[in-house]
């Protein structure tokens, strides 16, 4: 009863290790939907270069000014 039951259990998992998928309209990306694929809108943000440029200038403006704060911290509290 112990061998038929592992015999069982290994046919089984067999055949589930076998189960290919099976597209309906023969999309390579997913199963099927009746959706249409998502288009997003266009925001005018696909070139993100000014927007790294200015990010790279806040960031340098900002580590300046902690330095310079730094520094003048410094020196008003050794006199």
């Amino acid at each position: 009863m112990k061998k038929l039951f592992t015999v069982i259990l290994t046919v089984a998992a067999l055949f589930s290790t076998n189960i290919t998928e099976v597209l309906a309209d023969g999309n390579p990306y997913g199963p099927y939907t009746p959706y249409q694929p998502h288009i997003p809108v266009p925001t005018g943000l696909e070139d993100t270069i000014i927007f790294y440029i200015a990010a790279l200038v806040v960031f340098v403006l900002g580590m300046s000014t902690l330095a310079t704060v730094n520094i003048l911290e410094k020196r008003q509290t050794l006199k």
